[in-house]
């Protein structure tokens, strides 16, 4: 079975995306854990409000609508 993590982050004045094919289950939890953590601390978060979070298995969602901030992770196998 072949396993994916997609990734995306766009703010203000910039935006990246890449897809990392992964050659088993184990790194592809390990990538989606590394860009998780990026994504968070790139983020940072401390102050809860206007900040939306969705933690899943398999989909890591951050996004600021007032500060036109978002990243994701999503982890697809198939």
């Amino acid at each position: 079975m072949r396993y994916r993590v997609v990734f995306e982050f766009q703010s203000e004045d910039s935006a990246m995306s890449d897809v990392y094919n992964c050659k088993d289950e184990q790194a592809a939890f390990d990538k989606f854990a590394e860009l998780c953590d990026m994504l968070e601390h790139t983020m940072d978060p401390t102050d809860p409000s206007g900040w939306e979070v969705v933690d899943e298995p398999d989909f890591y969602n951050i996004i600021n609508r007032e500060e036109g901030i978002y990243g994701y992770v999503r982890l697809l196998e198939g």
